[in-house]
């Protein structure tokens, strides 16, 4: 046990986020891990870091964070750095229990989750004030769910592992989705009644807890569970910013509207983020989709091809010059998610139409990042830009869903928490666009929702799993395919690989192979990737 300790305390002691000052470590011996207060807090430091890493908040061109994963739906796709992406078989349907992307995900969710048990059950051996004690156990609590609500959403029967391993060679067998979220919902809602909202920036707070359990319940249809959490969250103070072009920028951070952000800092301190690095340009290692940039409204609550206020120009989707006009009066999350034609990077007074790399869409994804962030060209990981895992929007839109999916819903209630987060960025409310012609039946209400859910929250980590859980890959890559045969006759553009939707297995992923092999039996393929 010794061993496992100083190994993960060793790891622990190279990190260098500001919960601690590494000169107050000392030498980590048998004899003095977990001794004191400084040990507890470097435990607690490891969990949080290791969120940083690439195949989570972090991420980057070869890596596919939760920002790239996106780039998996109809939101986003690697277009121009094909065949060499992680995760792009995934996106295309092509991919096996041995696809690169599968293990590694796998491999980050459970280093995060082997740090907190490591805190969870050696912490106690501390001397230290007892009330941050608690509180240092609810964090790790908190951020061991969050790996297993994405653990449950991605490969579903996953082993269950809630203690340090005796020994590396140890093998723990499945436990069932349904066992695992039940567990991990009740440490949720444990963990939320020691913590509290007062917390440093980036550390877990009751909101964030309530936040992560009503998304928990959310993705597994505990429609009562979720209602309950969100409505908690709603009470506690959080509010809508009121500028969305400005949120997802550094200035954006401190936002009442952030419950809980994966932080990074930079320059020269080696806790930069690689995600929104960029090359004096749209970066074009991901593209949005024209799927996605045409599903944000004109301004008049209309879909763009229907509106007066918007309408397609004359040179529609040439090559060297791609339609503007059709990004006039507009949703202004559009121009504050994707970078469009039109629109002007750093301060070049000329629109961008491309340079020596356009996008095949004619879309790049603009939100995160910062033309004028020169930390972030030509070296990647200078990044200060924070990744924000729950926003209070989310929260709006997701107990609207709840109350939908539940049914017997307060029509108004459910309404009012939809036009709150159009109202911020003065689109109309549902009552002047969609509902103009009278009440909206349940299913016409949901399709509000989803549509409201897309636009408000693309390239935030949640479309993929969104389509997961409503089942609608295969909608989202039939309108992938569909758009690129739609513009066969645009030269280069629109190159776009085949979405290969291949059944209910395209829900799941499969048990990456070298754990099962590793396992000698105990850990057995699902059977849809047999």
């Amino acid at each position: 046990m010794v061993g496992w300790l100083i190994m993960v305390l060793l790891t622990f002691s190279a990190c260098s986020d500001k919960f601690l000052e590494k000169d107050l470590l000392g030498e980590i011996t048998p004899e003095n891990a977990w001794k004191t207060p400084e040990n507890a807090l470097m435990g607690l430091t490891a969990c949080y870091d290791g969120l940083q890493s690439r195949y989570l908040y972090d991420g980057g061109a070869w890596q596919c964070g939760f920002f790239y994963m996106d780039a998996m739906t109809d939101n986003g796709g690697h277009f121009n750095w094909s065949g060499w992406m992680a995760g792009y078989d995934i996106t295309n349907g092509t991919h096996t229990s041995n696809s690169w992307l599968v293990g590694d995900f796998w491999s980050a969710l459970y280093e995060v989750i082997k740090r907190c048990n490591v805190l969870l059950e050696n912490i106690d051996q501390v001397q230290m004030d007892e009330s941050a004690k608690e509180t240092y156990k609810a964090e790790a609590k908190v951020i061991r769910a969050l790996m297993y609500l994405y653990l449950t959403s991605t490969y579903h029967d996953v082993p269950y592992i809630t203690e340090v391993p005796t020994s590396i060679s140890e093998v723990f067998p499945k436990s069932t989705r349904e066992t695992i979220v039940e567990a991990e919902m009740k440490n949720l809602a444990e963990a939320a009644q020691v913590l509290t909202q007062t917390a440093p920036r980036g550390r877990i707070t009751k909101g964030a807890a309530l936040s992560i359990l009503g998304r928990m319940a959310l993705y597994n249809e505990e429609w009562d569970k979720a209602i309950a959490a969100y409505q908690e969250v709603m009470g506690l103070g959080y509010t809508l910013d009121n500028d969305y072009s400005t949120l997802f920028t550094e200035a954006g951070e401190t936002s009442n509207e952030i419950i809980f952000a994966v932080r990074f800092a930079a320059p020269g301190l080696s806790e930069g983020s690689h995600f929104n690095g960029h090359w004096n340009a749209p970066m074009e290692a991901i593209n949005g989709t024209l799927d996605f940039a045409n599903a944000f409204y004109s301004i008049d609550g209309k879909p763009f091809n229907e509106s007066t206020v918007t309408m397609p120009g004359e040179d529609h989707l040439d090559i060297n010059k791609p339609d503007s006009l059709r990004y006039k009066n507009r949703d202004p999350r559009l121009k504050a998610t994707l970078f469009v034609p039109g629109m002007k990077w750093r301060n070049n007074p000329t629109e961008f139409f491309g340079g020596s790399a356009p996008s095949l869409s004619t879309v790049y994804v603009y939100k995160y990042f910062n033309p004028q962030n020169t930390n972030a060209d030509p070296e990647w990981g200078e990044g200060g830009q924070d990744f924000y895992v729950v926003r209070y929007a989310e929260v709006l839109l997701s107990m609207a869903e709840a109350l939908i999916r539940r049914g017997g819903y307060d029509y108004n209630q459910v309404t009012t928490l939809i036009n709150d987060v159009r109202n911020r960025v003065g689109m109309p409310q549902i009552e002047e666009s969609e509902g103009k012609g009278g009440t909206l039946s349940t299913s016409q209400l949901l399709e509000v929702l989803k549509h409201e859910r897309r636009v408000e929250t693309g390239f935030e980590g949640l479309r993929l799993y969104d389509l997961y859980r409503w089942k609608e890959l295969d909608k989202a890559a039939k309108a992938i395919n569909d758009e690129a045969a739609a513009h066969t006759n645009s030269g280069s553009y629109f190159n776009y690989e085949y979405r290969n939707f291949r059944g209910e297995k395209e829900y799941v992923w499969p048990i990456p192979l070298n754990e099962v092999d590793a396992s000698n039996g105990v850990v057995t393929q699902h059977d849809l990737w047999k």
